[in-house]
């Protein structure tokens, strides 16, 4: 069994020499899809698709490593060249069918796409519903996505209300769970005016600390014993008003 290949180079390393091409051929795996979430309404991009990437890139076992499909399209796809794609449609999450339900969503880095589509889809649809982003990544200045438009919404007033956080723009690592935490009083009287409640990006660590947060949030800003706020959760989940997209 080999044990901690990362890349074909590696495997190659690893394998005696010579070796028959079958040989090496039975080691490999088919490449597993990419998946993106779009970041554009249709209704507000005719024609066009918008994705949201991050180019994967970092150190291990003594070698420079590169996301397959993040830097193939960073650093050697240009305007010029096509790229096949599909699409999988995703039927568990998606905007509350009322334009007048407010809607909480918690996206930091890349995880902002969906929200970056809802926000477009209910201004060009005039929806009257309140619009809450919390939206994180490591430093301000570099990391903010969409700024220019999220502003442009916060200064219209589509957006209702913005949580930023930005991990290392100070000594203490501050992240979207700790920002829902603090808003707790507020977030809970949405949630009781029927907000739904979203949720996209990291599920390892993000999508579990904002999960906990949740169920904190209930027990504190709404006075349930630990087991009622377990229930309260599990009917948003029910009521669809609660909904992840994490990977």
């Amino acid at each position: 069994m080999v044990v901690g290949v990362a890349t074909i180079i590696d495997l190659l390393c690893l394998l005696p020499s010579p070796f028959h091409p079958r040989e090496f051929v039975n080691f490999l795996r088919r490449l597993s899809p990419r998946l993106y979430s779009i970041s554009s309404s249709p209704s507000a991009h005719r024609d066009e698709v918008h994705l949201t990437v991050s180019a994967l890139r970092y150190e291990s076992h003594g070698r420079k490593r590169k996301g397959v499909a993040s830097t193939f399209l960073a650093d050697r796809v240009s305007s010029a060249d096509n790229v096949r794609v599909f699409v999988q449609p995703s039927h568990g999450f998606k905007l509350p069918t009322s334009g007048d339900a407010p809607v909480i969503m918690i996206g930091p880095g890349t995880g902002i796409a969906p929200f970056r589509a809802f926000l477009e889809e209910r201004q060009t649809a005039g929806a009257t519903g309140k619009n809450w982003l919390f939206f994180g990544d490591q430093k301000r200045s570099v990391d903010f996505l969409y700024e220019d438009e999220i502003m442009a919404w916060l200064k219209t007033g589509h957006l209702t209300r913005l949580e930023a956080a930005f991990s290392r723009d100070q000594v203490d690592k501050i992240y979207v769970q700790h920002r829902v935490l603090e808003q707790a009083d507020e977030l809970w009287a949405w949630l009781q005016d029927g907000a739904h409640f979203y949720v996209c990006g990291d599920a390892a660590r993000m999508a579990k600390d904002v999960d906990a947060a949740l169920h904190t949030i209930a027990e504190t800003a709404g006075g349930l014993s630990a087991e009622n706020a377990a229930e309260f959760v599990t009917n948003l989940k029910e009521q669809r008003r609660y909904q992840r997209d994490v990977y």
